[in-house]
């Protein structure tokens, strides 16, 4: 494989875009995310209901920024090549760990928000709300957890092939197989529910990757 200079064409300008752009907005927005407190069940519902509008807006931006994910590393595959398997299997695993990343921030954003104001409105639901929302949190760490990986080995897929590129890109398939195992590493290694310290590690893997794979497709095209 051999990589030629020319001007990335406008899909491929517009995938870069779409990642880099998604990387910085999700991540100023996944700042402004914060738990509602409380110690009884009653309070910690009342502060998840409280910010309802805030976890709306902060995962309807997050789920734009899986679609543009997805938008962005298709056009990658295409460039690397889809008739390559194991470019191909990367895409298929890539867009499946971004399902799941959806689903997990559907229950995160928009489920348990709900589920906690109306245990609000009704008092006598409270305790089995409280109940749920836990468990809901369980579902979503497990869903947030197999995006990642998938989204991780999608990554791996590519840096492989990467790797056998001179140059620039080389040093980019190499960022991604050290980004992609360090995701796996802590996924894999992380409790039910990831310490704070974890998250950041997976979040700074991602947004290496993320900004690279943008500089990448808007640099040059790689062609067999």
């Amino acid at each position: 494989m051999s990589a030629i200079l020319a001007v990335p064409s406008r899909p491929d300008r517009s995938a870069g875009v779409a990642i880099a752009t998604a990387t910085i907005v999700s991540t100023l927005f996944v700042a402004l995310d914060r738990s509602g407190g409380g110690t009884t069940p009653a309070q910690v519902l009342a502060g998840i209901a409280g910010l309802a509008w805030l976890k709306a807006l902060v995962h309807g931006v997050a789920i734009a920024s899986v679609c543009a994910y997805g938008f962005g590393y298709a056009s990658l595959a295409r460039r690397l090549g889809m008739h390559r398997p194991l470019v191909l299997a990367g895409l298929v695993v890539y867009l499946i760990g971004c399902v799941a990343m959806v689903g997990a921030t559907i229950i995160d954003g928009f489920v348990i928000p709900h589920v906690a104001l109306d245990a609000s409105a009704a008092p006598d639901r409270i305790r089995f709300a409280y109940d749920l929302v836990h468990y809901l949190g369980v579902v979503l760490n497990d869903l947030a957890k197999l995006g990642w990986i998938l989204q991780a080995i999608g990554a791996l897929a590519w840096s492989c092939v990467l790797l056998r590129t001179p140059g620039f890109e080389r040093a980019i398939g190499l960022l991604g197989l050290l980004s992609s195992a360090l995701v796996c590493a802590v996924v894999l290694g992380s409790a039910t529910s990831m310490s704070m310290a974890a998250l950041l590690g997976v979040l700074i893997a991602q947004l290496l990757w993320n900004l690279a794979a943008a500089v990448l497709l808007l640099r040059r095209p790689i062609v067999a």
